[in-house]
């Protein structure tokens, strides 16, 4: 098998290559609120907005998942993945650091793919599903840590001790 032809040569669709954006957004968190100024990372190709972050009064929070949804809503009845340039976002080759990306379903269930084929993997074709891994990751403009950051649950695995003393790495 040849790992390379199509990473999702096996599922319904093929994944687009995303085409990042970033740059801030004025937006609402609340239906009431104050417009607060968001920094965002926006995939014009899928579109969504995959990464997002208030950025107000020394504040830099991460948006929830109803939050970043709703922003996302707001950006693509906007068009803005139409002409992110116009409206002062500019492209950028992979995620940036601050970003806690968030991945669509298909990229979801494309890891998940590689992920299998990593456990069956032998010791001599291990190398080969990382470089598919890697090269996967690569297309949608993201890294090994930027799925690590979106996986970690800080609230959860902060920096408290561990049992023998040992505290996690933040």
């Amino acid at each position: 098998m040849n790992w390379f032809d199509n990473v999702s040569s096996d599922s319904d669709q093929r994944i687009a290559p995303a085409c990042l954006y970033q740059g801030h957004w004025q937006h609402r968190l609340h239906a009431h609120g104050d417009l607060l100024m968001c920094r965002v990372v926006i995939d014009v190709i899928e579109p969504r907005v995959v990464a997002a972050q208030v950025v107000e009064q020394g504040l830099i929070e991460d948006l929830d998942a109803s939050q970043l949804e709703a922003l996302n809503q707001a950006m693509l009845a906007q068009e803005v993945h139409h002409q992110p340039t116009a409206w002062g976002l500019t492209v950028c080759a992979m995620l940036p650091l601050w970003a806690k990306p968030t991945f669509s379903d298909s990229q979801i269930e494309e890891m998940e793919r590689i992920q299998g084929y990593l456990i069956d993997a032998s010791d001599d074709s291990v190398d080969t599903v990382l470089q598919l891994r890697d090269h996967f990751l690569q297309g949608i403009c993201m890294t090994c840590e930027d799925v690590h950051r979106a996986v970690r649950q800080p609230d959860e695995y902060g920096t408290g001790m561990r049992k023998g003393g040992r505290g996690l790495a933040s």
